[in-house]
């Protein structure tokens, strides 16, 4: 009877241990941008599949079919259990998290790929050590392509035009580079931007890609864009979960996570950069007119973003990072090169 009763024991022990196993975790992501967004359909979708498929089944991913907070509130929405993960962009959460405000730095970005992986690296290099994200586990960084400056007038191609001007401006380093140059700033979330736009309130808009115009059905209203060599900013955003809902997962199936997130995530950023081309191309056949800032309105951009610049750099002093050091590592993962002196 003993023997028996021992093997019954151990075929119970069995099945609770296969059934543990064969549990699965269901994360639900949220994503405050439309629905059909590259990031929803090119991005976020396909590495859920991948997600699956490397633990085995036992972590499943779905997208929110629309979004559960304001993209103000995405941080909160996660740290409270609303959703489980999201995304953020990095403009609204400045108040907290200085760091990995760095992408949105003047003139140091390339392409939206490049960028992505730049950040991500100095974020791992740099940052985490200070973890400025309380609550959440941070699965990777992105970044878009940079924002140029959508003239609805005659072309902007220097300060002078931009003076005395009413301009729309995504939040953070855009923002403050339009008020540096005169202009009289509306700055709110890029998925409010339609409104300030098309109500005729604005001569002019800055700070978010091309391909953000179109999403954000406000392309149409440019008559002229403006490129400045390395952007004016890049819209980043962070990439997380909930950290009790992290903790939950097997070591297994986090470390799975992780291969597909970090840098393989950051690298798919690159379907953005090829929506950017995309839609300059559509664009460009419609009429409107794509001009690279010359020297001189280089230069009086770049000196409007020294300050900015500067004030990033003490800030990250201030938190015991070298923002020199992770400047220049940012700049020659993103471009290749290093920062001009």
């Amino acid at each position: 009877m003993k023997y028996i009763t021992g093997l019954l024991s151990a075929a119970v022990l069995a099945l609770i241990s296969t059934v543990s196993w064969a549990e699965t975790t269901n994360l639900l992501i949220n994503s405050f941008l439309p629905p059909k967004h590259t990031i929803n359909e090119k991005v976020l979708k396909p590495w859920a599949k991948e997600v699956y498929k490397a633990t085995d089944g036992r972590v499943r991913i779905s997208i929110a079919p629309q979004s559960l907070a304001a993209p103000a509130a995405q941080l909160d929405a996660v740290t409270q259990g609303i959703a489980d993960g999201a995304y953020m962009f990095h403009g609204l959460m400045a108040r907290n998290v200085k760091l990995s405000q760095i992408a949105h730095l003047p003139f140091i970005n390339s392409t939206s790929e490049r960028s992505s992986i730049a950040l991500w690296k100095t974020y791992e290099k740099f940052f985490a050590k200070v973890d400025e994200y309380e609550g959440v586990h941070v699965l990777s960084m992105f970044t878009f392509p940079v924002g140029p400056i959508y003239s609805m007038d005659a072309p902007i191609t220097s300060i002078k035009d931009v003076q005395g001007k009413r301009v729309y401006a995504l939040p953070g380093v855009a923002a403050q580079m339009m008020e540096a140059a005169g202009a009289g700033v509306v700055a709110v979330a890029a998925a409010r931007s339609h409104e300030v736009i098309s109500g005729g309130t604005v001569d002019a808009f800055a700070g978010y890609p091309v391909m953000d115009a179109r999403a954000f059905n406000t392309a149409s209203y440019a008559k002229s864009i403006v490129d400045v060599p390395g952007g004016i900013t890049a819209a980043s955003f962070a990439f997380f979960i909930n950290q009790k809902k992290w903790d939950e997962i097997s070591e297994q199936d986090q470390a799975a996570i992780m291969r597909l997130s970090g840098e393989s995530f950051a690298a798919r950023s690159s379907v953005y950069d090829q929506l950017e081309r995309d839609v300059r191309a559509g664009l460009a056949k419609d009429g409107v007119q794509f001009i690279e800032a010359d020297a001189a309105f280089n230069d009086e951009l770049h000196k409007l973003g020294k300050p900015i610049v500067a004030a990033w750099v003490a800030n990250a002093k201030s938190l015991g990072v070298d923002g020199d050091a992770a400047l220049e590592y940012y700049i020659e993962q993103a471009q290749g090169s290093q920062p001009a002196k």
